[in-house]
């Protein structure tokens, strides 16, 4: 998604426990696959690491962020049909490894108040 404000407070767990601040959109919180939400970690921040960028591409250094990508199974409504239609791919930053592990291709969820279903997931990297 590319329409939503910045949350400065977002934090990501990454498979190594470490935890760093990243600057989510809101709406990446807003996915709910079989009743497990896609929030921040509890955990403290790491000190004395920086921040993680979620917009990495799996070519950069550094660690790529695990990601879902879902699909609309409805034509979405409101401010959501005026930048994507349905049966788009959207991908979405996957906070906890536990939340991740729990979301299994084709199950079903929904996302900005849209049914939506989990098209494929890709784990954290690190180069």
């Amino acid at each position: 998604m590319s329409a939503g404000t910045f949350d400065r407070g977002g934090k990501y767990q990454a498979d190594s426990g470490r935890v760093y601040r990243c600057r989510p959109q809101v709406e990446t919180r807003l996915l709910t696959v079989k009743g497990k939400v896609n929030r921040y970690s509890s955990s403290p921040l790491t000190p004395g690491i920086g921040s993680l960028s979620l917009t990495t591409s799996r070519r950069s250094l550094g660690i790529a962020p695990r990601t879902v990508y879902i699909r609309f199974t409805e034509t979405p409504g409101g401010d959501v049909e005026d930048y994507e239609g349905p049966s788009s791919r959207l991908k979405v930053v996957v906070f906890l490894l536990n939340v991740f592990t729990s979301y299994e291709v084709g199950a079903p969820g929904r996302y900005l108040g849209v049914n939506c279903v989990i098209d494929s997931k890709q784990s954290e990297t690190l180069r």
